[in-house]
């Protein structure tokens, strides 16, 4: 049962790194030419993405490192070890559990520095008059014979 839950807690924790990278990776993909140039806009972003990536990698070192002293502490249970053990798990998920909230607000930075990039304006487009909307009609009752 107690491999089970460190399993799916291993499996939990790859997901949602896969999650943010693929995230990461799509937000590049969508602007490419955001790491060309030189201007001040293009160099903030290549920052806010290199420290996004670092973010990410120190994540994913968190939760190997979690997933390694989970094991130790189950193969110490009933021994002298036991609390040293169940000790660092805590403090290995607390580290676990800041670093993914630095990853959000990384990525966050990320996404409103590349939503932040000048694109070209389309004129503002006449709008239709709104049609008039027919209103419903009283149903007729039938007398009752």
């Amino acid at each position: 049962m107690k491999h089970t839950r460190t399993v799916l807690a291993s499996l939990a924790g790859l997901t949602l790194t896969v999650g943010m990278v693929t995230g990461a990776a799509s937000l590049s993909a969508a602007h490419p030419d955001d790491h060309q140039g030189h201007g001040p806009d293009k160099v903030a972003c290549a920052k806010e993405q290199k420290q996004y990536d670092k973010a990410v990698a120190k994540f994913e070192a968190l939760q190997a490192k979690f997933a390694e002293a989970k094991d130790e502490a189950e193969d110490a249970e009933g021994t002298e070890d036991e609390a040293e053990a169940t000790e660092e798990v805590q403090e290995t998920k607390k580290a676990k559990k800041a670093q993914a909230k630095r990853v959000e607000k990384k990525l966050a930075k990320l996404e409103k520095c590349q939503g932040e990039q000048p694109t070209e304006t389309a004129e503002p487009t006449e709008t239709a008059e709104p049609t008039e909307t027919p209103e419903p009609t009283e149903a007729t009752e039938t007398p009752a014979p």
